[in-house]
């Protein structure tokens, strides 16, 4: 069930790997917990009651209410293809609420600090060190995700358009303009790494091979860990700081999704809250009252 669910994420839903493993994933541990804990080795044979055991037992180890209904959410959607597809009766999740998720706040890196962590004296001085500044200003200068930055291929790049081409989500592709200190940066990196004649992938590894997810976030969160005590340090943390900086700036917020990739605005307006927070900040530092 689960092979035939993962291809149908795969090739039909079009998710990207990332997604559809972690889909797997949550699913697998479901699938734990009804065997183990209720004595269950079919899915089609739960209920109602034993998928709420299973929210209850997440809470009771301290999930956060987000990650719980991302797996609920992952849950409910292989009940509905087994459903339509596989000729099951119910679907025991559908109906189950989501839990209430606290607002989140999203962190991001001061102008100060980013500018500390893309000078020049933070790195090394040699193709590796190169290549870490340059990995570090494409997050912050296009707002990129994570799979986004490790997918870029030398052909999704018009130097002479002076734009770039990503691959996002659900395999949209948006187009992002280009800034000038990053096109000299890109074409120091291309003298620095040879091997992008014989490849697509724009980012390598200290042997040659392409960037591996985990050893990019290991280079994020080492330089970052350099010049700031923020509590996140992952390469997500340069797209919230990219989207906060743009508002900060006067960006107007539709634009802002546009250059994130979002589908809706409503995921965009997290940064609100951010600029919120930089507002206060100016006003009780500045007004002659506070």
């Amino acid at each position: 069930m689960i092979l035939k669910y993962r291809e149908y994420l795969l090739f039909e839903r079009r998710l990207s790997k990332a997604t559809v493993i972690a889909y797997v994933k949550d699913i697998n541990q479901y699938l734990l917990f009804i065997e183990f804990q209720i004595g269950i080795n079919n899915p089609a044979k739960a209920n109602r009651s034993h998928v709420r055991s299973w929210v209850a037992s997440m809470v009771d180890l301290g999930l956060e209410h987000r990650s719980v209904n991302r797996k609920l959410s992952a849950l409910k959607g292989f009940y509905k293809f087994l459903v339509e597809v596989e000729d099951v009766d119910k679907n025991p999740a559908r109906g189950i609420p989501s839990l209430k998720e606290k607002k989140r706040l999203v962190r991001a890196l001061t102008q100060e600090e980013m500018n500390l962590l893309l000078n020049q004296n933070l790195f090394s001085n040699d193709r590796l060190g190169r290549r870490d500044r340059f990995i570090l200003f494409t997050l912050y200068a296009f707002g990129l995700r994570r799979s986004e930055l490790l997918n870029l291929q030398k052909s999704s790049i018009d130097i002479n358009g002076g734009k770039i081409r990503v691959l996002g989500k659900g395999n949209k592709e948006r187009e992002l303009p280009c800034i000038s200190e990053w096109v000299e940066l890109y074409k120091t990196h291309c003298l620095d790494w040879p091997e992008l004649e014989l490849k697509e992938t724009l980012f390598f590894d200290e042997n040659g091979n392409s960037l591996e997810p985990r050893r990019l976030y290991s280079i994020v969160h080492s330089y970052i860990k350099e010049v700031s005590n923020i509590d996140s340090k992952s390469p997500h943390v340069l797209r919230h700081t990219f989207a906060t900086h743009l508002l900060d700036m006067g960006a107007d917020l539709s634009a802002i999704r546009e250059l994130l990739g979002h589908t809706n605005l409503s995921a965009t307006q997290i940064y609100t809250h951010a600029s919120m927070e930089h507002l206060k900040s100016v006003y009780l530092k500045s007004h002659p009252r506070s």
